[in-house]
């Protein structure tokens, strides 16, 4: 019997009655998050940008953009494991929607996302140059991060729909890296995401991160509801099985 297919004894909570529920999921919904395999994800993206700091590698404009963005792929990688939940065909239904119940998972994770991204922000700053620091834009490499995140979440929420799959972040990890490096090798130059901030397509190539960073925010909320399959088909009763209600798959 799968988590979905396991009625509720409570009624959806509605109105001002969901905001207390949504408070008293708070905690449990933190402790259920993958903490330890997203934290690995941020120190080795905080890693990268560290090491240049630390041994006082004065790194080139279009080189510290590049390392930022690794510490970023490091971020979206963590980001894949958030939908993760090896109990999730085995509890019972809350009274909440499931679009709630992953946003909820990823508010709780996103402000420690944004102290880690500040950091790696910080340390890359602090490692360059004067000149090369004031060629990192941080807003404009923020909003690549984020495209990268949401491209991560949005397919860990598809996995989620339209699979059986109750841990989909380490597949879902391997697309986060997979799917920006084979759109940069396949997309045509003025399609181009990866561009140096010397490159005259800088500004172009940030409308397109910040249409990516919108379509997978939209996908991951169209992915959200619960999980498309055979819902309330009662199992055929074997011969000389006992009487009784049969459960649904």
């Amino acid at each position: 019997m799968t988590r979905e297919s396991v009625p509720t004894t409570e009624p959806p909570v509605r109105g001002g009655r969901r905001l207390p529920v949504v408070v008293a999921l708070l905690r449990p919904t933190a402790r259920s998050l993958p903490w330890r395999t997203t934290a690995t994800g941020w120190a080795l993206g905080l890693a990268i940008v560290a090491v240049p700091a630390l041994l006082s590698v004065d790194l080139p404009a279009e080189v510290l953009v590049d390392v930022v963005r690794a510490a970023a792929l490091c971020g979206a990688v963590g980001t894949a494991f958030v939908l993760d939940d090896p109990a999730r065909h085995t509890t019972g239904v809350p009274p909440v929607p499931r679009p709630l119940r992953q946003v909820l998972r990823a508010a709780v994770m996103l402000p420690a996302v944004v102290l880690w991204w500040t950091a790696v922000l910080a340390v890359a700053r602090a490692g360059a140059g004067p000149a090369h620091r004031a060629a990192l834009p941080p807003g404009a490499v923020t909003v690549e991060a984020a495209a990268l995140c949401a491209a991560a979440l949005a397919v860990a929420a598809a996995v989620v729909r339209f699979s059986l799959v109750r841990v989909p972040g380490p597949a879902v990890a391997g697309v986060a890296v997979a799917l920006p490096i084979t759109a940069d090798v396949l997309l045509p130059p003025r399609f181009a995401l990866f561009v140096s901030p010397l490159d005259p397509r800088w500004d172009d190539a940030h409308v397109l991160w910040a249409a990516v960073l919108i379509t997978a925010l939209t996908a991951w909320l169209l992915c959200a509801p619960e999980p498309r399959r055979r819902r309330g088909r009662p199992r055929r009763r074997r011969p000389g099985s006992g009487g009784g209600a049969q459960a649904t798959a």
